[in-house]
């Protein structure tokens, strides 16, 4: 825990303690000293203005909050969808500067169909600078009871299909050279998983994408390619990720996923609505769509809406370093692992988060 008012960090004068008396810290001699961190970088995406946003999965809940949110920022929007009866009703509720808002259906685990959508766009408003991979599925079945059909649907579209947009949009987004971002709508299920279990691959998928985005920002960075990479972690938004059946029906044929174990008619009407009264709960998707424009503005690596997460996301992280060994490294493994035992993404990330007055913990 870090006191500001006194500019006393506890852990490193611990650590520091620790170094001075002899005593092993918690990497104990294993501990190397971390690369110099480079200022971070500037946004690539500040001023929104008049640019280009392609959101998949965009018809409704987080992508449509996202949808309303960059077009009042004066944004050129691209709804991505997959629902036919969502779309609709979608556009209705843009109720001005209808010209700055265009559709297309798209499925993001078929590729082809993704660089159709990107030529499309293209065609549409020209260059595009945003690209928001919110598109997912969220089975709720435990992982030990998920059928191996139901796990490769969530493969597909929470992992594969976030490649296939950052494969497709990527390299359309550097060669303009005017600055763009890339944002992957991922979960707190994919920092925290939930307590007892369930949503095993829902889980597993959305931990994959935390992974993947900071792999890129890292690239991107190394590359100062003038192009940003977040990963967008929410808690509990008011939406329809719960409707598996339809989602999984409109992006794979005919075909369902299984919702969980077998349930008669009037257990599954009060399961239905113990879901909606949890989503009801939820955070409203213009809030959250908010947040994410403030994240990409600030080129954010994580951005988190819900507060609440944040002890939970303290005790994994304590467990993780707790489970670290001390013990002493051979040299000729240290000389062959420094380049992998520190990323200095990260160091960069704190210290732009404390200069803008985000507390550290």
């Amino acid at each position: 825990m870090t006191d500001h008012a006194n500019g006393f960090d506890r852990r490193q004068f611990l650590e520091g303690l620790a170094l001075a008396t002899g005593a092993a810290t918690l990497t104990g001699v294993a501990r190397a000293a971390a690369p110099a961190a480079a200022p971070s970088a500037p946004a690539p995406l500040k001023d929104v203005e008049g640019k280009v946003a392609f959101i998949t999965g965009a018809s409704s809940g987080i992508g449509l909050g996202q949808a309303h949110v960059f077009h009042d920022a004066g944004m050129k929007v691209v709804i991505g969808y997959i629902r036919d009866d969502q779309i609709g009703p979608a556009l209705e509720g843009f109720k001005k500067d209808r010209d700055r808002v265009h559709a297309v259906k798209v499925n993001v685990v078929d590729r082809e169909a993704m660089k159709a959508a990107a030529d499309e766009i293209e065609r549409k408003f020209g260059k595009i600078h945003l690209l928001s991979n919110n598109a997912g599925i969220g089975p709720l079945t435990p992982l030990w009871q998920t059928e191996p059909k139901d796990f490769d649907q969530a493969v597909a579209v929470n992992l594969t299909g976030v490649f296939n947009g950052i494969h497709e949009f990527l390299p359309r987004i550097r060669k303009h050279g005017e600055g763009g971002h890339i944002i992957t709508t991922s979960s707190m299920s994919g920092v925290l998983p939930t307590e007892g279990g369930g949503a095993g691959s829902y889980t597993a998928t959305k931990f994959g994408v935390v992974g993947m985005m900071e792999i890129l920002r890292s690239e991107m960075d190394a590359l100062n390619a003038g192009v940003g990479a977040s990963v967008y972690c929410p808690g509990l938004v008011a939406t329809n990720i719960f409707e598996l059946e339809k989602n999984v029906s409109a992006a794979f044929g005919g075909a369902t996923a299984n919702p969980g174990a077998k349930v008669g008619p009037a257990d599954a009407a009060v399961n239905e609505a113990r879901i909606r009264q949890i989503i009801g709960a939820g955070m409203d998707p213009i809030e959250a769509g908010r947040i994410v424009l403030d994240g990409i503005r600030n080129n954010d690596l994580w951005v988190f809406s819900h507060p609440e997460f944040r002890d939970g996301i303290k005790e994994r992280l304590d467990a993780l370093l707790a489970s670290v060994p001390v013990a002493k490294v051979p040299e000729a493994r240290m000389a062959q692992e420094k380049v992998t035992m520190h990323n200095s993404l990260y160091v960069r990330e704190r210290k732009k988060l404390l200069a803008r007055g985000r507390r550290a913990g």
